[in-house]
């Protein structure tokens, strides 16, 4: 060693050594980076990479040993032979890339070894055949001469090894080291194993080179290769981590979408695939081996319990899917009782791209809505659109069949009251307790919820009636029992109405329309049973609708007249007259009150009607010489459903009549309803200045209650009591307690009803103040008594009576 190292301190310019160096740590560097690339290349790149790696470490190695040769002074002047300088590049750089080939491509135990040897005997034989270029006789040092290949070929092994093992910078920096100082190892160590003895005079004259100036020609010329091949490898390492990140942002894009999705190639190999693809299929990551056909991705859910339900029918519009190359999409269903939804997408190259998206819920939510659609959403039941379409179904297949066949109306009794006691919470409990035994009562029947406590069933067919009465008292058996609420038991009952097809309807609306009279007439005679259609129900529901139709063309044309009824005084003196409406029909003529009172109450007409005829009676008693006052009874559900005192203050502006000569009359049943917004309007009323008077007083159940409650002017004595004065003890004992009652408060007293003079002299003798009945005159038109203003109607009435008899 001591040989080499007086080599290096006497014979070399420790300047150009230097240089050296750095040129050889520069393309051992760049080497390093090329190598990498060429390991985390494609096969095609890589192979250019390790081609550009051996060509500059060949180039290094070259660089480095005839700087390191400028740099020796062995006190002679030397040349060298051109041929053998350009084989020795040629020979470093063959033998490297073989190593770093070696290295890439070989078994992964022997390939660092084997690389590295390689590279260590590159870089001996070009350092041996640039030395035989010199024009100097050399006698070598054997044993040294092997040291220096053991060095070269070990650092090199050393470098390839840390290479290999990762691209981080640091390990890259200390293979570009140990390659570096493989290189100059072996070169200094192998100048320490030489002897020179001049073999050639050189020319003087010729022209020369300095040593600087070559070693400096060299060294540019070396780092313009090495720079350019580094560069290379830097923009190329910058570009593969670009296409890195893209690729990672590729795969999150992958796992983190919806759907699961797998690519295919032209020959149907599997390519790539995602998280959600696996998750969906319940697969593993080591279940999956890409290139391997669909076939195989079918056995692969076989085993996972994931395979389709309809394997053959999946892979026929997969197979019709490939051969069409145009999108399309279908749903499938898997053995574990999901629903898939499943994309197919054709690829440019020939491949596809099949996605697979879990639908179940989505199915399950479309089915709920479809479901909810024909069936009401509280009790489960099928709705009214279920229903109808189910009827006229039955009623076309019964009619084909000529079969028979029930429909039964049900409606629960005293449903209201149920809600208004016991809370809308329960009331749903209720309704969902009367679904559930209708379903159970009517086994086999249709059974639907068409309104709020309205059901209907409808039997199979079968015969008739004796299948619709036993499903009848099925059902009142099944309300015989209590219903445990939440607020507690309570018992109920429901009244059904049953028509039969074809005998009470032979269209699905006739039948139903035949059912609901049924149930109408069921509901008025014995809540909590059944009734039968028959055909007087049906001549009575004609009736009634025709006379209801009727009412509707007249209320719209106004067809009401106020009739006027004569109210005297005991002194026979005429004070007023009740205003009693008529309904003068074209065909029927005048319409009995008792005929179409009930239907416009029913109906809800009434509010209408009593406006019309207030405001007609208003506008004629306006216009009369005397101020005699006008009584007007109004309904119930005047009260209920509008604004009365608003409705009077309107008609009273408008007709000009003053609010002291109205009097309006109630009965109980306003203040029954409502008693709290009744009495509000009253009070309402009487500060209008118009009047109050009690009708049909003593026929009611809180008739003294109510005068107690509120003070009514007057109270007029029901006509039921004045019929029987002359006949029964009890009634005169009534009316003489009316009467006096009526004083004790302050309050006129009037009865209604007188028809004989008896009757007429017993109230006077009691002290009533007014009467009012056909004998003190007939309702009639105002024409009829305008000549009678200023007589007697006592005595009118009288001698009408007495003309009469």
């Amino acid at each position: 060693m001591f040989r080499v190292w007086n080599c290096l301190e006497t014979q070399h310019d420790w300047r150009l050594v230097l240089v050296a160096g750095v040129v050889c740590f520069l393309t051992s560097l760049a080497a390093v980076n090329l190598y990498q690339r060429a390991r985390v290349g494609d096969e095609r790149a890589g192979t250019f990479w390790l081609l550009t790696a051996g060509a500059v470490t060949g180039g290094g190695i070259w660089a480095t040993h005839f700087i390191a040769m400028l740099a020796y002074t062995p006190g002679v002047e030397v040349d060298y032979d051109l041929k053998l300088t350009v084989a020795s590049l040629i020979l470093a750089t063959v033998m490297t890339t073989l190593g770093f080939v070696a290295a890439a491509h070989g078994g992964r135990r022997w390939s660092v070894v084997a690389g590295g040897g390689l590279i260590g005997i590159g870089i001996a034989a070009m350092h041996y055949t640039g030395m035989a270029s010199l024009n100097l006789m050399l006698v070598w040092n054997n044993s040294i001469v092997v040291t220096s290949i053991l060095f070269g070929i070990l650092l090199a092994i050393g470098a390839v090894a840390l290479a290999q093992g990762g691209d981080s910078k640091w390990k890259l920096t200390g293979a570009g080291v140990l390659l570096t100082l493989a290189i100059t190892s072996h070169h200094f160590i192998a100048m320490g194993a030489i002897e020179l003895l001049p073999a050639v005079q050189v020319d003087p004259l010729s022209p020369r080179l300095s040593p600087l100036a070559l070693c400096f020609t060299v060294a540019l010329a070396t780092c313009a290769i090495v720079g350019a091949g580094l560069f290379a490898a830097l923009i190329d390492r910058s570009s593969h981590r670009r296409v890195t990140e893209r690729s990672l942002q590729l795969d999150a894009a992958l796992n983190n979408m919806g759907q699961g999705l797998c690519m295919y190639d032209a020959d149907g190999k599997l390519q790539l695939c995602n998280a959600q693809y696996l998750e969906l299929y319940r697969l593993t990551d080591g279940d999956v081996v890409y290139g391997r056909d669909y076939s195989y991705q079918l056995q692969l859910k076989a085993a996972a319990g994931t395979m389709f339900a309809d394997v053959d029918t999946h892979r026929s519009k997969l197979a019709a899917a490939i051969a069409d190359r145009k999108a399309t999409d279908w749903m499938a269903s898997l053995t574990d009782g999901r629903d898939i939804h499943i994309t197919y997408q054709p690829m440019p190259n020939g491949g596809w791209v099949i996605t697979y998206e879990d639908y179940t819920e989505r199915m399950q939510s479309r089915a709920r809505i479809e479901f909810l659609a024909h069936h009401d959403a509280l009790t489960q039941l099928p709705n009214r659109i279920t229903f109808d379409k189910q009827l006229a179904d039955l009623t076309a297949r019964a009619s084909a069949g000529e079969t028979s066949f029930a429909a039964i109306c049900v409606d629960l009794d005293h449903f209201k009251e149920i809600n208004d006691v016991y809370g809308h919470a329960a009331g749903d409990e209720f309704l969902r307790e009367v679904a559930r035994r209708l379903t159970e009562a009517g086994t086999g029947a249709f059974v639907a919820r068409i309104g709020g406590d309205e059901f209907v069933v409808l039997t199979k067919e079968g015969t008739q009636p004796e299948d619709a009465e036993t499903l009848c008292e099925r059902i009142v058996a099944a309300f015989a029992r209590d219903f445990q609420l939440k607020g507690g038991a309570i018992r109920a009952s429901c009244s059904m109405g049953v028509a039969m097809f074809p005998d009470n309807g032979r269209t699905a609306e006739e039948l139903l329309v035949n059912a609901d009279a049924a149930l109408y007439r069921v509901k008025g005679d014995q809540r909590g049973s059944f009734r039968f259609f028959e055909t007087s129900l049906d001549n009575s529901l004609r009736e009634k609708r025709t006379l209801h139709r009727d009412l509707l063309e007249a209320v719209e044309r106004k067809s009401f007249e106020p009739y006027f009824q004569p109210q005297v005084s005991a002194s026979g003196e005429i004070i007023g007259f009740e205003v009693l409406g008529r309904w003068r029909h074209p065909t029927r003529g005048l319409v009995p009150p008792a005929v179409f009172i009930p239907l416009a109450e029913e109906t809800g007409l009434i509010s209408e009607i009593d406006e019309q005829i207030l405001r007609a009676a208003c506008r004629e008693a306006a216009g009369w010489d005397k101020p005699l006052s006008i009584a007007v009874n109004l309904s119930p559900i005047d009260f209920k459903r509008g604004d009365v005192p608003s409705m009077l203050l309107s008609i009273l502006f408008e007709t000009g009549l003053q609010p002291d000569r109205l009097h309006i009359e109630i009965t109980e049943g306003v203040l029954m309803q409502d008693d709290g917004r009744a009495i509000g309007q009253l009070r309402r009323i009487k500060d209008l200045g118009a009047h109050l008077a009690m009708d049909d007083f003593g026929t009611g159940y809180s008739s003294l209650s109510y005068l107690q409650s509120f003070p009514f002017d007057k109270i007029k004595i029901d006509r039921g009591f004045v019929a029987q004065l002359m006949s029964n003890p009890q009634s005169r004992a009534i009316v003489n307690a009316i009467i006096g009652l009526g004083h004790s408060l302050g309050l006129s007293v009037i009865a209604e009803g007188v028809e004989q003079d008896d009757q007429l002299d017993f109230l006077i003798q009691q002290g009533c103040d007014e009467f009012q009945g056909f004998l003190t005159g007939r309702p009639q038109p105002a024409d009829q008594y305008r000549a009678w203003t200023g007589g007697s109607m006592i005595a009118a009435g009288r001698e009408t009576a007495a003309g009469a008899k």
